[in-house]
């Protein structure tokens, strides 16, 4: 049950990272930020609160 809980926080946490290397893909491509990053940025907040608080009430 243990691994089931670190791969949710895993993937979790893997949102704020994927919206970072888009992000930074669309800047150095020389575009604007559109509306599909500013969702994305959302996305991220989301998974980063969500698998802070899953973190801290992680399984001992």
């Amino acid at each position: 049950m243990k691994i089931i809980y670190w791969l949710g926080i895993a993937f979790l946490w893997m949102l704020p990272l994927n919206v970072l290397l888009l992000t930074a893909g669309t800047l150095m491509a020389g575009e604007a930020l559109g509306e599909q990053e500013f969702v994305g940025l959302g996305v991220a907040v989301f998974g980063t609160v969500a698998g802070a608080i899953l973190y801290r009430r992680r399984p001992r």
